[in-house]
Parts: C-alpha cells; structure tokens; sequence
C-alpha cells in the first residue's frame, strides 16, 4: 500500500503514514495503484489520422504530420500571426509566409483562411506571399471540408477576395507602372512614324516631301518615349534598393 497524500510505502496494518503522519484510508490501495501507473507507466495516446502512437505533450504526429488540438495544444495560427506582427523586417516576413505549414485540423484551416484573406487586403509588401498562401489553403480546405456549407463560405470569401486583389493588382500597376507604359507606346509611335516617312520619302523620290519633315519630326516622341521608359526604370530601382537597405538596417538592429 502507498500513502495518497505523499506516495510513501505503507507498512501492512498501518493506520498511519510514518512520513506525513496522513491516515490511512481504504481505499489508499487503490488510488495509490492508480497514481502510480499515471505517474511511471504514462498515458497511451493515439494520432486520430493514422493511429501512430503519440508521446506525451507531442503536439504533431511524427508520422503523418497531423497537428492535434486541445486545450493543452498551442493555436499555431495565433502564434503565427503574432509573430509576423512582431516581425519588422519585409523580407523575413515573406520567409515566414511562404514557410508556413498550413494546419490539418479544421477548425485552424479556417481560422488562418480568414488571417491570410484580411492580410491580402492590408499587407501592401507582401500581398504576393499570401495570395500564394491563400491559395493553398483553399485548396486543403476544399479537401478537408468537402462540400459543405462551411466550404461554400470559404468559396465565396475566396472568390470576393481574389477579385478584390485583381482590381487592387492591375491599379497598383497603372499607378506604378504608368511611365513604363506611356514611354513604350511613344517610343514605338516614334520608331514607325520615322520608318514609314523614310519610305515614303524615298519612294516619292522627292527630297522636298513632306514625309521627310515626318520622319524628322517622330524622332522627338521617339526620344521622349526612350527616356521615359529609363526614367521609370530608374525610380523603381531606386525604391527597390531602398528597401533592402532598411531591411538590412532592421536585421542588423
């Protein structure tokens, strides 16, 4: 027999510990027994994906991979999205986005669907990385949940979001890529305006013709389109290496 109140040994026939002086009970035999096979034999717990047995406090299946959830269990999306908050840095917030291993259970699925969508929406730095993850975990969702009225409000939150990114994507490269676009179309007016009025000129056999004074005269739009194509090249590198710089600056503070 074994004390419940300390676990000690009992001598048979004692009515008392003789370590913590607690008295012995009946039942002392029974739950000590009990206690003892918690304590030294351990509980046998199972992976409900496969089956494979699971040590204690193991929060994912070594096998499978299957995450468990529990109120002993961390919420990996709470702490995913704490950490990226947390995180100053663009480029590691991409890594940490892209590396993310989207959860097995449901209820975890759903609750990261709902992080990445209102991310895309918000995280102008990193809206590439979360479209990509967004679209991974709808389809898992469409595995894990099947069709179900649960999948049919992800499916449309999917849909309104991706068309929202869509309208969000093509403005944002009209606003940034503008120059780009308007130095293109001027420099190729120019380019055929100038080949055509040699040709034509050439072909009246007349130096006086006015397709000539053309030829001349697309060498100006032509000229502005080049530099204006440069001049928005030249921005955007410069933007471009601004952030790396302040993502160094964060890394080496």
């Amino acid at each position: 027999m074994f004390c419940s109140n300390c676990g000690k040994q009992l001598e048979e026939g004692s009515k008392f510990c003789n370590g913590c002086g607690s008295q012995v009970s009946s039942n002392d035999q029974t739950v000590s027994d009990s206690k003892r096979k918690i304590i030294f034999d351990g509980k046998i717990h199972k992976c409900p994906n496969c089956g494979s047995r699971l040590d204690a406090f193991e929060h994912k299946c070594k096998d499978c991979g299957y995450e468990l959830r529990g109120s002993n269990v961390a919420n990996v999306v709470k702490e995913f999205a704490d950490k990226i908050e947390k995180t100053k840095s663009v480029s590691k917030k991409n890594e940490l986005i892209s590396n993310f291993y989207i959860p097995n259970t449901k209820e975890d699925i759903y609750e990261f669907f709902i992080l990445a969508t209102s991310n895309l929406s918000t995280d102008v730095v990193c809206y590439e990385s979360w479209k990509a993850k967004l679209e991974q975990t709808y389809h898992k969702a469409r595995l894990s949940f099947g069709n179900t009225p649960e999948f049919n409000y992800i499916e449309k939150l999917y849909n309104k979001t991706m068309k929202q990114y869509n309208k969000k994507t093509f403005n944002r490269i009209l606003k940034k890529g503008w120059k780009f676009i308007l130095g293109f179309f001027l420099a190729t007016l120019g380019l055929v305006l100038m080949v055509w009025g040699n040709f034509k000129g050439s072909e009246s056999g007349d130096p006086d013709s006015p397709f000539h004074m053309l030829s001349v005269m697309a060498f100006f739009p032509f000229l502005f389109g080049i530099g204006m194509f440069f001049w928005g090249a030249e921005k955007k590198s410069s933007s471009k290496i601004k952030v790396e710089e302040d993502n160094e600056d964060e890394e080496d503070m």
